[in-house]
């Protein structure tokens, strides 16, 4: 574990891609809308077969989702449970025509409306689905064969036992030039962000559709590229999700090499070699490393202790209705939302997360509020003190101009009821992880601000993400938060307009 051991990769890339008010400045960057990448990977040789579009909605309230664990017992995963799976995590769920053509929304959120995350399915017990490795294509909502074979012996053998027993692992992976196009090298930030928030939904999904599904993000990086047939620099894997338990027996299926053809994105691609740098820096390259990458992770600290709170609201709609009605909040109408509201958010978003890399009740992200108008609690800078479950004040005040500075300037952070900063003290993670520890704290921070979206849509309210001005949001709330560094800002509440609901477009 020498590469990884080294956290000054890590360091050295969060110092690097921090946002301050000169550094937005100093370094424009006209987008090339000529060479904006193309949202879809299409492959050109491989078959693609059409998923079932008659797969069941997850109907469960949507605040009863996040607490609790799932186990819908061996063999509850076949193809229309799949289907349904794939669609609210990375399904289309609203088109828009602009003079130079369409732009396709999803399921769950991306920044800048990129989508760099792929999605491709390791299939041996699925019910419905032959055994392979698949490429879930959301716009003909289909999956490409890429290989025919039972593939989760070997990936389980790279990765976690867990893979080995599920009946399907869905592998993401990230196409870098996608995101790198807008936002150069912090776009590497983006790629656990916009995995994070797919990874809410989808733990959301399985919950409501009785399906077992935990994070896996200690495995061999270039063993799992190899399965799914990516070069692991232009498009690397970032995590993987088993579903399900498996009852077929594995095969001990190894696969070979292979670079199938796809379509270009751009005219041309720009590398940025930082990148790179910090993802290789991060790499786990065997069995025994993994092991002792994921014992490290999962030791138990007082460090990161939380407990688990139940929200105050407990009736809200439907899973499906939220995940349709999500949309990032383009303009908040600056109505206060009340503080049981705030409180069934903060409840919801915290809810332990079973990944191999968090230790049992603990989180690696602690939250850190603007409240600009929240009905019940006075404005001003707060901290959640996660094991009381109770707000701690730290400034009082009206702070609406400061939450908009700290967000780039801009007008959302302002106009929000109240906005939430996702904070870690990075050091101590990275001492206990390595860099993969970087990969893990900002994946984590994606699925709570997911949960974030959910838990606020659900209740009829807006919410959207925003960058940043890193140490501009560390000294803010200092002296509390003096070693902590920001991951993710999300914004909520009431929107200034009323959004149509988004359909379930299957091709």
């Amino acid at each position: 574990m020498k590469v990884n051991r080294d956290i000054e990769k890590a360091m050295s890339f969060h110092e690097l891609t921090k946002h301050s008010y000169i550094s937005v400045r100093a370094t424009a960057h006209w987008l090339d809308w000529a060479n904006r990448p193309y949202p879809f990977k299409i492959y050109l040789d491989l078959p693609t077969r059409s998923l079932p579009k008659d797969f069941p909605k997850p109907e469960m309230d949507t605040l009863k989702t996040f607490c609790g664990t799932v186990d819908g017992g061996p063999g509850c995963l076949d193809i229309q449970t799949l289907a349904s799976l794939l669609f609210f995590t990375g399904g289309i769920t609203r088109e828009k025509t602009y003079p130079d053509g369409k732009i396709y929304f999803r399921a769950a959120p991306a920044t800048g409306a990129l989508y760099p995350i792929e999605l491709y399915v390791v299939a041996g017990d699925v019910a419905g689905l032959e055994s392979g490795v698949y490429h879930f294509s959301p716009k003909p909502f289909g999956l490409t064969l890429i290989r025919a074979g039972d593939y989760r012996w070997e990936l389980g053998n790279y990765s976690s036992m867990d893979v080995m027993e599920s009946q399907a692992t869905l592998v993401f992976t990230s196409i870098g030039w996608r995101n790198a196009w807008k936002y150069r090298e912090r776009s590497y930030r983006h790629w656990f962000w916009d995995s994070g928030v797919m990874v809410a939904n989808l733990l959301a999904s399985a919950a409501a559709l009785g399906v077992r599904a935990r994070i896996v993000m200690g495995f061999v990086d270039s063993a799992v590229n190899r399965i799914v047939g990516v070069d692991g620099r232009r498009e690397a894997s970032i995590l993987l999700i088993p579903l399900g338990r498996g009852v077929k027996p594995i095969q001990q299926t190894e696969a070979d090499s292979i670079e199938p053809r796809t379509a270009p994105l751009s005219k041309h691609e720009v590398e940025y070699p930082e990148i790179y740098s910090v993802h290789e820096a991060s790499s786990l390259n065997s069995a025994g490393e993994v092991d002792e990458w994921v014992r490290l992770a999962k030791q138990p600290s007082d460090e990161w202790k939380v407990n688990i709170h139940q929200p105050p609201i407990q009736i809200s709609k439907p899973l499906w209705q939220t995940i349709l009605s999500r949309g990032s909040t383009r303009v908040f109408s600056r109505e206060p939302i009340t503080e049981e509201e705030l409180k069934t958010i903060l409840a919801c978003s915290t809810c332990p997360l079973d990944a191999d890399f968090i230790p049992e009740s603990s989180s690696y992200i602690s939250i850190y509020i603007i409240a600009n108008s929240v009905e019940g609690l006075s404005p001003g800078a707060y901290f959640y003190d996660r094991v009381g479950g109770r707000l701690e004040a730290l400034k009082k005040g009206g702070f609406r101009r400061v939450a908009g500075y700290l967000c780039l300037e801009q007008a959302l952070g302002e106009d929000a009821s109240v906005v939430f900063f996702l904070m870690t003290h990075l050091g101590k993670a990275l001492e206990r992880m390595g860099n993969r520890g970087y990969r893990a704290v900002q994946l984590e921070a994606g699925v709570m601000a997911g949960r974030i979206y959910l838990a606020s849509y659900s209740l009829g309210l807006g919410a959207t993400g925003l960058t940043f001005y890193d140490d501009d949001v560390t000294e803010f709330f200092s002296p509390h938060a003096m070693e902590r560094g920001n991951m993710l800002v999300v914004a909520v509440g009431k929107p200034a307009y009323r959004a149509k609901l988004g359909r379930i477009i299957t091709g």
